[in-house]
């Protein structure tokens, strides 16, 4: 026991073995804080690289290494198609009896008057022998022909008690051949002398054909 201290003095550590303590339990201090720094540093860095293989795509099964980029294709939507709607198309219309009728100018003569009066009216009368076939299975009544020169129209005459004159009904299969008359006046006499052409409605169609001038009819 030092000299001066009792039972129940302080014992006052010497100032180097207090330096000794001192020194040691800084390093103790320094060596805590380095391993818990280490200790941080080991946490956090775990930690972040599970967050990243959270992350990251689970590659498929029997893929090493490899991302799946493909991009899902959506269904495709079935369509229902509306089938066209059928339009009933008006029955035909039966063709004409007409139609079946076959009409050949044979020869066309003009005849002027050469009377006063007939060089005053201009008038004059055209002959046309005219052969007409129905070659349908119906009975055929012809409408009177018209002689047409220019815009005037002139049907033919109705000559009585000439068998000859006009067209008779046509049965199936038959033909006739007819000499018509028609007699002009005014402008269309000329015009027929200078032309010599006219044109015959007949049977629903209208046939050309070339007049001759024969003679003068007094």
């Amino acid at each position: 026991m030092l000299p001066g201290c009792g039972d129940d003095s302080a014992y006052v550590m010497p100032r180097g073995v207090r330096a000794k303590h001192f020194l040691r339990g800084f390093a103790k201090l320094i060596a805590l804080v380095l391993v818990a720094g280490g200790i941080g540093v080991g946490l956090g860095m775990g930690l972040s690289k599970l967050a990243e293989n959270d992350a990251a795509p689970l590659a498929e099964p029997g893929t090493v290494g490899t991302i799946s980029t493909a991009t899902a294709v959506p269904s495709a939507t079935p369509t229902t198609t509306t089938p066209p709607t059928q339009t009933t198309a008006p029955p035909a219309k039966p063709p004409s009896p007409l139609e079946q009728v076959r009409v050949s100018v044979l020869d066309a003569r003009l005849f002027t008057d050469s009377t006063p009066s007939g060089r005053q009216s201009q008038r004059a009368r055209v002959t046309v022998r005219l052969r007409a076939e129905n070659a349908g299975g119906q009975r055929v009544t012809l409408p009177r022909p018209i002689l047409r020169v220019g815009s005037v129209r002139v049907p033919a005459n109705s000559t009585a008690g000439t068998s000859k004159a006009q067209f008779t009904p046509l049965g199936a299969g038959t033909q006739q051949t007819v000499t018509l008359r028609f007699s002009l006046t005014g402008e269309a006499t000329p015009k027929l002398v200078r032309d010599q052409r006219a044109r015959l409605l007949i049977a629903g169609r209208s046939v050309a054909m070339r007049v001759k001038v024969r003679a003068v009819a007094g």
